[in-house]
């Protein structure tokens, strides 16, 4: 008798444990788990190849003649757009090389290297012939708006500050890795501006670009991950408790070159952010949309200035648990207005700039409503204006609270 008692034990166990398996929970896929339809076929990319800034003695200006120039041959180009259709995109483009143009040795004046900072922004169309499934020709034509800071000797001009209009062209070729993942090889020419003092801008580069489509999504998933719709955050930093150099640590400088520092530094500051969620995967990545207004103040002067931003959000989500969301955090190009244009001895170049972010942070809680993060800023009008310095953040605390 025990042996049957024990088998039919046994057997129910089973069954009951079949019967809850079999009846798992299961999440159907939110609405912002899917791409907007906003996004589809729109693409993000970036590369690296060859420059040509071929400055010579005719580009400088008021007798000035330089024993030689150093011309950049390397460069980096980031790049965004949308296909309207197979045959047709519009495109956002900005090329800069790694180093500066110089004038070496000016003749009976001033010896040494003067440097001329130089950057391509382009707003295009982008024609293509799909010669296959994978193989795609493609041609650009548009404006090109090349950023050029120059130097004066003494209080002459050489060679002028200016952004300059003109003709940008090329085409390349893209290669379907997936459906998603494209190689790039491609060719832009900048017209000369002669009256300007500005020569032919060629680019050769090699890259890649991600092309985003509408999702297919599973019926359902087994478990289930938060993203609120909604964050507000209030934080704040003061040099005289955090590290006012914290930056250098994520540059070429530091060692690992993922941001940016600036020539003015901020002493202390406050943010308040609002920032909506747009779109996420299952687990592992999110998309915001954000708006924030920042006041800071200089490490010099102590003098005031307040940064008002939208910007994207890109969040990775690094661990997960009942109670703990960890993720890191990359926000690039917010557009800002500065009420500051001139401060500690420095001209930024104008009152429009661009808000970077990098950072961590956890949402905590059964229910995830709970933020606190760390971060650090930068912000620079990116090259597209004459002079560019940069504004450094350092590290600023931040709680929050997020819901639907």
């Amino acid at each position: 008798m025990n042996f049957f008692k024990s088998a039919t034990i046994v057997l129910l166990s089973i069954i009951t444990l079949s019967s809850q398996a079999t009846t798992q929970k299961e999440y159907a896929p939110g609405e912002r788990a899917q791409l907007p339809p906003e996004l589809n076929n729109t693409y993000v990319g970036m590369g690296a190849g060859y420059t040509s800034f071929p400055y010579s003695n005719s580009d400088l200006i008021n007798g000035f003649q330089a024993q030689s120039f150093t011309n950049p041959h390397f460069g980096l180009n980031v790049f965004i757009g949308h296909y309207f259709n197979p045959y047709l995109a519009a495109e956002i483009s900005l090329m800069r090389p790694i180093e500066w143009a110089y004038a070496n040795n000016l003749v009976n004046n001033t010896a040494g290297k003067h440097s001329i900072w130089i950057s391509l922004m382009g707003i295009t169309l982008r024609p293509t012939l799909p010669i296959n499934n994978r193989l795609s020709l493609y041609g650009i034509g548009g404006l090109g708006i090349v950023s050029r800071h120059g130097f004066n000797v003494g209080n002459v001009n050489a060679i002028p500050s200016e952004d300059m209009a003109t003709f940008l062209t090329g085409g390349g070729l893209t290669y379907a890795i997936t459906q998603n993942w494209h190689l790039n090889l491609g060719l832009e020419y900048a017209l000369a501006q002669q009256e300007n003092h500005q020569p032919a801008t060629t680019y050769a580069f090699a890259g890649f670009y991600y092309l985003f489509h509408t999702l297919h999504l599973p019926k359902s998933y087994s478990t289930n991950y938060i993203f609120h719709k909604n964050l507000i955050q209030i934080g704040g930093f003061k040099t005289s408790v955090f590290n006012p150099n914290v930056n250098k640590y994520f540059t070429v400088h530091g060692g690992l070159p993922i941001f940016w520092s600036g020539q003015l530094h901020t002493r202390n500051g406050a943010t308040v952010v609002y920032e909506r969620n747009i779109f996420h995967t299952h687990k592992i990545f999110s998309f915001d949309l954000g708006t924030s207004i920042s006041t800071y103040q200089t490490a010099v002067n102590n003098t005031s200035f307040e940064a008002i931003s939208v910007f994207p959000d890109f969040r990775f989500w690094l661990f997960r648990s009942r109670q703990f969301d960890l993720y890191f955090r990359y926000e690039i190009a917010g557009p800002t207005y500065l009420t500051q244009n001139y401060m500690d001895n420095t001209e930024l170049g104008g009152q429009f700039s661009f808000q970077d972010l990098l950072g961590i942070g956890a949402f905590i809680g059964q229910n995830k409503h709970f933020n606190i993060a760390a971060t650090i800023g930068h912000y620079s009008n990116g090259n597209v204006l004459p002079t560019n310095p940069g504004v450094q953040v350092p590290l600023e605390m931040s709680i929050g609270y997020a819901f639907d």
